[in-house]
């Protein structure tokens, strides 16, 4: 892994990569007023399809993480994980074989004393992962039935294997390991 260039704005992003291409762009979420993270993400995307783009934030938001995602980046990583870490998910993440975990499995690497959010999520099926995501931005089985088109049955279905897998009885529990995980303490 090698830094081949490093820029103070996203002003000089695109003949900076026609002159000098790279593999990966690492770019921060919030780059200053008037810099716009997403719409320069968006614009890599589109002109230079191969040039993977992983956006840095000082905070885990899980909405950020979506928008980025919406944006073309093919990860969303928090600046507090370690070096090795952050090395790790970085490899990880320009790999060509990236694709194989979803999206949300690279949000949070750091491992802990009683395992992962990446383990934890990877015990869960993509729609469960989904349902996850959901309960921890506080959603209702309806509200969720409605985002994914599918009915309240089938939402109950799997908030039930959710918290089955994850060994907890309520939403809240499950919430509570996941976000205990990704902070990087056990759940108790």
């Amino acid at each position: 892994m090698q830094v081949l260039w490093e820029l103070g704005s996203v002003t000089d992003l695109q003949p900076t990569l026609e002159t000098n291409p790279v593999d990966v762009v690492l770019m921060d979420l919030n780059l200053g007023p008037d810099q716009d993270a997403l719409a320069a993400t968006t614009l890599i995307r589109e002109k230079f399809d191969s040039v993977k783009v992983i956006i840095i934030s000082a905070s885990l938001d899980w909405e950020a993480a979506t928008a980025a995602r919406a944006a073309g980046a093919s990860g969303y990583l928090p600046k507090d994980l370690s070096v090795a870490d952050m090395v790790a998910a970085l490899r990880g993440l320009s790999s060509p074989n990236f694709g194989r975990w979803i999206f949300a499995d690279m949000l949070q690497s750091r491992p802990t004393g009683s395992g992962s959010v990446v383990a934890l999520r990877r015990a869960l099926t993509h729609r469960e992962q989904q349902v996850l995501s959901e309960l921890r931005l506080g959603r209702t089985n309806k509200e969720m039935a409605a985002r994914f088109g599918i009915s309240i049955t089938t939402v109950n279905k799997h908030v039930q294997q959710v918290l089955k897998k994850l060994r907890v009885r309520t939403r809240a529990q499950a919430v509570a390991k996941v976000n205990a995980e990704a902070q990087g303490r056990p759940y108790r």
